[in-house]
């Protein structure tokens, strides 16, 4: 079967398990993100992305960003070497580089080629479709192509976790719109430089680092489930952690494994599968 690079053209896109807005939504993907475009049926196409695989709408599918822009300075077809990265949990595009003109949302961790750099509060990137549009130079970062996602302190990983705070669960989500526990998690440790796999139970066996629960800190990584791997955390210390829940809460939030703790949570203390360290 021959497949086609894309990338995804909209700000966040749901990935179906089949093709059809009813089928489950296995994960989403943002804006700029690679996608294997293989077989279509109706209006959706079948993608992998370097996670996952799906069915995208096939409109939000382009042809890679780059192709038929320009870096600043020199001809048409020159590979741009500097990307906005979005450092805030998401970001509003903007028609011009000045105004209240808007055309759509992007989100954390998205990265969208460089136009023009030269404007105070704006800069200007290149959007899938050969569009453009403008950003708040404070809600991104300006980096090289080559080193997207730079290595931080887990602090800096946690941070952006309790960002989310609040947020609302959404099964197969990973953006502030709406996001789950591993899509959650996966999102963070991104940010932080480290890039982990989608789901549960794949971080698990991905990471080779257990750690005893009395051992548990900062940044650690809490699975659970009885029969199977069902839910992951992050530890916020050796007590509390913060998870994206579907259950209860149906929101981000933080929880704890000390029963005097108003915020315990009798059911997941009951069930840990294991925890796993990222940065060891």
């Amino acid at each position: 079967m021959n497949t086609t690079t894309c990338v995804v053209s909209a700000g966040v896109a749901d990935v179906h398990r089949d093709p059809g807005p009813d089928s489950e939504l296995v994960t989403q993907a943002l804006m700029n993100v690679e996608a294997m475009a293989g077989e279509t049926d109706g209006e959706w196409t079948h993608v992998t992305l370097s996670d996952y695989t799906g069915w995208m709408r096939s409109n939000q599918l382009e042809e890679p960003v780059v192709k038929g822009f320009c870096k600043i300075g020199e001809g048409c077809g020159t590979p741009m070497p500097l990307v906005a990265v979005i450092t805030s949990t998401h970001a509003t595009l903007y028609v011009h580089d000045a105004g209240d003109d808007t055309s759509g949302t992007v989100y954390l961790s998205t990265a969208l080629p460089l136009l023009d750099v030269t404007q105070a509060e704006r800069v200007q990137v290149a959007l899938p479709g050969e569009r453009s549009a403008w950003l708040t130079r404070s809600e991104i970062d300006i980096r090289q192509s080559t080193c997207i996602y730079p290595r931080a302190p887990i602090g800096a990983i946690m941070t952006y976790a309790r960002a989310f705070l609040g947020r609302p669960y959404l099964w197969g989500g990973t953006s502030w719109e709406g996001i789950d526990c591993s899509g959650f998690v996966q999102l963070c440790y991104r940010m932080g430089g480290y890039i982990i796999p989608r789901d549960g139970d794949q971080q698990h066996d991905f990471l080779p680092c257990s750690v005893r629960r009395e051992e548990m800190q900062e940044g650690d990584l809490v699975f659970f489930g009885s029969k199977e791997i069902t839910h992951v955390a992050m530890a916020l210390n050796n007590e509390q952690y913060i998870h994206a829940e579907g259950q209860i809460y149906e929101r981000v939030v933080i929880n704890s494994f000390n029963p005097a703790d108003a915020d315990y949570y009798s059911r997941l203390d009951e069930i840990v599968w294991g925890i796993r360290r990222v940065v060891v």
